[in-house]
């Protein structure tokens, strides 16, 4: 397991990214690697994830717990041999509540309740609310006390449920995770509704950065103006509704390709490999609308674990490291 580390942390100081963590090397996947460690869960089987992978879907059985340590053991290693910053990516506890069947919270409240809906909403509130006390603050207490200085909290759910209630309580949930802790926290979300997140954005309390999802959405044109950059039009969104924070920007897609990739860019293996001359004018464009390139780092999409090849993934950093250093 230090071995695994130690390569993946070698591999991205190598490649000259500034902030680094261990692509999540010694998860599984995200949700199971979780619920795994936490108390009240049954996992009841496997449910299709993105490309043909695949994670074990959990039921709520009991009350939730923090049984041992969710991301300690890597962080400890990371930290010990790392000689760039970490980025610790943490799953949130809104995703995790949403990802569940949430049968034992909603049994428990249904006979209190006026409604089955309202049944429902308040057994999702308590499950998200019991996830966040009694297992995340916890992790990231631990984590800080270890020496962590950035956790990312990925919410790839934020925006499933757009209604009101359902993204207010995506923001309590983030806002009483990173409550009274004085490190740097950010968020991550992809494949989501920008109209939908921007609005709630500036509501986030102790958010440095958002870290968003653009590539998949974007032409493989060159250009920095609206028509070239399509994908990326959604930041104004946040800075029109008030967000004046930091953006981790995508300008790598992450998923397998299978159209046309232009002059701009190539296939290899069914992977895009984007020109660091596209990646760029990505970078360029986003940084005019941010009005400050200090507040915009280049980011993948989303984790590169859907990449099979090492190689793939050395090529795709390896270009958006030397867009980052090109200048106009």
């Amino acid at each position: 397991r230090r071995w695994a580390v130690t390569f993946v942390v070698r591999f991205f100081e190598k490649i000259g990214l500034d902030t680094i963590y261990t692509g999540e090397v010694l998860r599984k996947e995200m949700y199971e690697h979780a619920i795994a460690k936490i108390g009240g869960f049954k996992f009841l089987g496997e449910v299709q994830s993105l490309d043909n992978r695949y994670y074990n879907i959990a039921s709520v059985v009991g009350e939730v717990y923090r049984k041992k340590p969710i991301y300690l053991e890597e962080f400890k290693i990371a930290k010990n041999v790392s000689r760039k910053k970490l980025k610790v990516p943490i799953i949130g506890p809104y995703t995790l509540a949403d990802w569940s069947l949430n049968q034992y919270y909603y049994r428990r409240l249904l006979k209190r309740a006026s409604s089955i809906k309202e049944a429902k909403k308040r057994a999702r509130e308590k499950l998200a609310f019991s996830l966040v006390e009694n297992v995340f603050r916890k992790e990231v207490r631990e984590l800080i006390e270890n020496g962590a200085e950035w956790i990312q909290v990925d919410e790839p759910a934020a925006t499933t449920h757009p209604d009101e209630d359902e993204m207010l309580l995506f923001v309590e949930c983030f806002n009483e995770l990173t409550k009274g802790f004085h490190i740097r926290f950010s968020l991550h979300n992809c494949y989501s509704d920008y109209h939908i997140l921007s609005k709630y954005a500036s509501i986030l309390k102790n958010c440095y950065q958002l870290a968003l999802e653009f590539a998949n959405r974007d032409t493989l044109n060159l250009g920095k103006d609206d028509e070239n950059r399509v994908g990326y039009r959604e930041l104004k969104l946040f800075i029109e509704n008030g967000y004046d924070g930091n953006f981790g920007v995508g300008v790598l897609h992450v998923l397998d390709f299978d159209g046309n990739p232009g002059r701009f860019a190539s296939v290899e293996n069914r992977s895009l490999m984007e020109s660091p001359y596209l990646i760029r004018d990505r970078l360029d464009y986003a940084s005019k609308i941010v009005g400050d390139p200090s507040k915009i780092m280049a980011n993948p999409d989303c984790g590169l674990r859907t990449r099979r090849d090492w190689k793939i993934v050395w090529k795709k950093l390896s270009n958006m490291v030397l867009a980052a250093k090109m200048e106009d």
